[in-house]
């Protein structure tokens, strides 16, 4: 190839399998012409120089280091070179005089080198011959050069992955940590920035029991519910409780993060090096533990991947969340060991009381029970629950919570769990309380029965909660239950209870107290609004199976039924005066005995009958004009009011509010009779009575029996209907809830049904009428202490005195209160309240446990008035007109005078004895008068009875006789009308003999109907 035309053509590169691809010599690799690897040849190398590429140059010569004077340059300017041409023949390398040696890279292909005159050889990577064919002093190359022994060594690819050397290691382990560290970096950012806090959460976390409060609104009534927790919010969690937790759980809570560094190798180093005693350490923050409880899908397995999530949740948590908000929603939520969850419910569990009232060993132990909460409450475990509530004590010194001091002199509490038969609350479905007050779980059924009573359930609407939100929806309760009156409710009846065997002493009765047959219940409303203030519903359910048996302690007397006696009156006096009765000019019929009508004959007027009419059969209509008619009576044969009408017709009246006060049972049967049964229960039932259980639905025939109180009716009813006639007639239903409250939700109150029952002017009739109850009637002892305030009352009592009633008011507050027979059966004369003492009546032991308590809240009250009464209406007339008296027999005289009979006029009839005329001489100046004695004419004088059967006396008389006068002139006259007089004496002492019921029977018998103007 000649310098100036020709070159060799540019090499194709690096093939994939690593040989480098040169199109002039592929083919003599390919045909095993020339090895990759030049062979081994024996003496020194030579250096014959080499070629290489240049960029944009082509293919460039280096001479070898052994190419003599003028050697490697032909004469006359040819290129060495220029017998290496494409078309020159070609011989293998050997060892002729023109062949070079090769480049020393084994596998690599070489160029052609000429020699001088010779022609053109391969060179391959094995040793080569001195010189080629084309003289000496051709191209060759150097012993020293690349690839010869003494050279230095050709870099290759890869060597400097084959030699290691310190630096390198250093340098290499150096980076990889570098690019760790950035790699873990960037994946905390992500997961960081990718992670997203929950919105599920765990199962049951949000359940907690429904927790019921007095009226104040913080001390504790009960709980409802299966799982036990009370959530509270931080406000209400003792900073002394909060100190504790922190300082058990996460001393560093308020100025980590989510996660503690820190925390994890102390928790690690005190475990291994037995720094923490017995009990072992965890590195998870208060924020992990709150998370992994709280959200679902985290879990508490203990694996890498869930802790990675739970590490990034709370991370995300603490960013989002104020300390507060965790640390009150991981004390709400931490299980606490014997089915409580949360710091409240588990102060309820351990010590009874609310967390606000907790002291600091009681937090400590709290505290203390949360790393091993299934155990550590147990009595077998009690040294490592004190070891750990040492570590509490340590810590909260330690942290600066606690003086030392305070720390040395906390001792520790005494657990209610340690008692065997204790049992915890909150365990199964329903309302239960840890209370020991013997009120506790009647009140708690009442606020249950109230929460998921339908408000359209008519007299007993409540507030339609779900079984499921009662049990499991975290409900805030508050009572209308005042405790300090509640307690003092109880009291007044042991009070009662007490004095029960002296008064039954005086009585000539056996000195046993109350029997456990006799039953109590006493309600106190706030008229203004309906809201139950106290109660005694019963002796206690906190007594032992066989004593609840023996006293009906389950019994709640504030709702069982009983017959109520003569205080139903007030129903029958609203309901005639909503029909129009004026009560201030009213007549009532309060004869002693009365015959009522049936009910159908409204307009038909009872019937007094005598004492043995009504003796004869009180329980059949003999005597009573109308086969149909019932016999009543006042209570043991009382006579009320005035008596009126002829002598003998037994008849007596009465204004309203006297009636009232003496409670006559005739007087207000005939009342209910007039006004009809169908209105009177129509009214018990405005007063909130439900007449569907009372009975009252099956009684609209029976007059007596609706009219006496014969209806079974609840102390809840009474108290509702006093508290109406209190508040001016207004109706509000009795209800225990003040109001209640889901979690993060509005505050509700309860819906309770008002309506206007009378009119406050009607109302202020009715107030006036049993105004005089505690004055002069049955109940004068209920106002005893009271200063002579204003008092609205009336007393009932049942036959053989199976139950007695007093309901009375002031307007602040009303208060009926009933004791009964466990058993009302009337044929039973055993169980009778007489045997209390006091007759039994409604107006002794009932009437005095409302006196006692009216003294102990009602005294200090300030004594004000009900409304001054407003007399609308009409008079009604019960009796109606009076039957006219009979007159008495006048004597009818007559005079005969020589054969003649003559009527004698004036009053009597002349004697039958004549006497002589006295001689009268008057004053000077006026004449003197001289009687004669004449003949004695024959008077025949006869007294006449209109009555019948009555006898007639007929004397004979002789007179004088004067001219001019007449026969009865003068006083002869006079005084002959003594015999007559005689005459008619025997006569009426006849009549007087016979009986005087004969006399007007029949007239009395007779049926009577009320006119209009004597019912209105």
């Amino acid at each position: 190839m000649s310098s100036n035309d020709e070159k060799y053509p540019e090499p194709e590169g690096w093939g994939d399998d690593g040989f480098w691809r040169d199109p002039d010599i592929d083919s003599d690799y390919e045909t095993g012409l020339t090895s990759p690897v030049p062979p081994a040849q024996d003496g020194p190398r030579q250096d014959p120089g080499y070629s290489y590429w240049s960029d944009g140059k082509g293919w460039e010569n280096s001479p070898g280091a052994d190419a003599g004077a003028g050697a490697g340059m032909p004469s006359g300017g040819a290129s060495p070179f220029d017998a290496a041409r494409f078309d020159a023949p070609r011989v293998p390398f050997g060892p002729g005089d023109g062949g070079l040696p090769g480049n020393g890279n084994p596998g690599d292909p070489t160029a052609y080198y000429p020699g001088a005159g010779a022609p053109t050889g391969v060179y391959g990577a094995g040793p080569v011959g001195p010189g080629g064919p084309g003289g000496p002093g051709g191209p060759g190359r150097p012993p020293g050069g690349p690839g010869g022994p003494g050279g230095p060594r050709r870099k290759r690819r890869g060597d400097w992955w084959r030699r290691w050397t310190w630096k390198k290691a250093l340098a290499i382990t150096g980076s990889a940590f570098v690019v760790f560290i950035l790699a873990l970096v960037g994946v905390y950012y992500y997961l960081a920035n990718s992670a997203s806090i929950p919105t599920a959460f765990a199962a049951n976390v949000l359940d907690q029991s429904t927790t019921v409060y007095y009226s104040d609104g913080h001390t504790v009534l009960g709980t409802a519910g299966t799982v036990d927790r009370q959530d509270l919010p931080i406000s209400q969690i003792p900073k002394g409780l909060q100190d504790a937790v922190v300082s058990a759980e996460d001393r560093g809570f308020w100025t980590e993060g989510g996660i503690s560094p820190t925390g994890i190798l102390r928790a690690a180093y005190e475990d291994v090096s037995g720094a923490s005693g017995a009990s072992p350490q965890g590195g998870s923050t208060i924020t992990q533990e709150f998370v992994r409880n709280y959200y679902a899908n985290v879990g508490t397995q203990q694996t890498i991947s869930r802790k990675i999530k739970e590490i990034f949740i709370a991370q995300k948590l603490a960013s989002s969340k104020s300390k507060d908000w965790i640390l009150q929603n991981y004390m709400n939520v931490i299980y606490l060991g014997d089915g409580s969850y949360g710091v409240e419910a588990a102060a309820e569990t351990y010590f009874g009381e609310p967390v606000s009232k907790l002291t600091v060993a009681q937090d400590a132990v709290i505290a203390a029970i949360i790393q091993a909460p299934s155990t550590y409450y147990l009595p077998q475990y009690r040294t490592n629950l004190k070891a750990r509530w040492q570590y509490v004590l340590d810590g909260m010194v330690t942290i600066g919570d606690l003086s030392q001091a305070q720390a040395d002199s906390a001792t520790f509490p005494k657990l209610l769990t340690d008692n065997p038969s204790y049992s915890p609350p909150g365990l199964t479905t329903g309302c239960s309380t840890t209370s020991t007050e013997p009120w506790a779980a009647y009140l708690m059924t009442q606020v249950c029965d109230e929460l998921e009573a339908k408000p359209s359930s008519g007299p007993d609407g409540g507030d339609g909660i779900l079984p499921n939100e009662l049990d499991n929806g975290g409900l805030k309760v508050i009572t209308t239950i005042n405790l300090p009156m509640e307690e003092e409710m109880y009291k007044a009846v042991r009070e009662n209870i007490a004095q029960m065997p002296q008064v039954e002493g005086e009585y000539g009765e056996p000195e046993v107290g109350l029997p456990s047959w006799a039953l109590i219940g006493a309600e106190l409303q706030n008229p203004s609004n309906g809201e139950i203030v106290a109660e005694y519903p019963g002796r206690g359910e906190n007594y032992s199976a066989a004593q609840c048996k023996l006293y009906d302690c389950d019994d709640n007397t504030i709702t069982s039924r009983e017959q109520v006696g003569s205080s139903f009156k007030p129903y029958e006096l609203s309901s005639a005066v909503q029909e129009g009765m004026d009560v201030q000019d009213s007549i009532l019929n309060s004869s002693t005995y009365l015959c009522i009508p049936p009910a159908a004959d409204e307009m038909d007027y009872s019937q007094a009958i005598p004492a043995s009419v009504y003796l004869n059969d009180p329980n059949s209509a003999v005597g009573c004009s109308n086969p149909g008619d019932v016999k009543i009576e006042n209570d043991g044969g009382e006579a009320i009011g005035k008596p009126v009408g002829p002598k003998g017709d037994n008849i007596s009246e009465s204004g309203v509010q006297n009636a009232l006060a003496q409670s006559s049972n005739t007087a207000f049967t005939d009342l209910t009779h007039r006004d009809g049964l169908t209105n009177v229960i129509a009214m018990a039932k405005s007063y909130g009575v439900d007449t569907v259980a009372s009975g009252l639905d099956n009684d609209t025939e029976e007059v007596p029996a609706v009219a006496l109180g014969e209806a079974s009716l609840s102390v809840n009813e009474q108290a509702q209907m006093i508290a109406t006639i209190d508040d001016n007639g207004v109706f509000h239903q009795g209800h225990i809830i003040k109001s209640w409250q889901l979690p993060d939700e509005a505050v509700q109150t309860p819906n309770v049904v008002t309506r206007q029952v009378l009119t406050a002017a009607q109302d202020s009739q009715v107030q006036y009428a049993m105004e005089a109850t505690t004055v002069d009637g049955t109940a004068v002892n209920a106002a005893t202490g009271l200063g002579g305030r204003q008092i609205i009352g009336k007393t009932g009592t049942t036959s053989a005195e199976h139950s007695g009633f007093f309901i009375g008011a002031i307007p602040q507050y009303a208060l009926a209160v009933g004791m009964f027979a466990n058993e009302q059966n009337t044929a039973d004369q055993n169980d009778s309240l007489a045997a209390l003492g006091g007759g039994g009546f409604g107006g002794f032991w009932p009437a005095t446990i409302w006196n006692t308590f009216a003294q102990a809240e009602f005294a200090n009250l300030q004594a004000d008035s009900f409304q001054s009464p407003d007399f609308t209406g009409n008079l009604w007339n019960m009796i109606g007109p009076l039957p006219k008296a009979k007159p008495k027999p006048k004597p009818k005289c007559t005079v005969t005078v020589h054969g003649k009979t003559f009527p004698v006029a004036g009053k009597g009839c002349p004697s039958m004895t004549p006497t002589a005329t006295p001689t009268n001489t008057g004053p000077t100046g006026f004449p003197t008068q001289t009687a004669t004695a004449t003949p004695t004419p024959t008077v025949s004088g006869t007294a006449t009875s209109t009555a019948s059967g009555a006898p007639t006396a007929t004397p004979t008389n002789t007179a004088t006789s004067f001219p001019g006068h007449g026969g009865g002139g003068g006083g002869n006259t006079a005084e002959a009308a003594t015999g007559v007089k005689a005459g008619m004496a025997v006569g009426g002492v006849l009549a007087a003999l016979l009986p005087g019921s004969l006399l007007w029977t029949t007239g009395s018998r007779r049926r009577r109907k009320r006119g209009a103007g004597d019912g209105r």
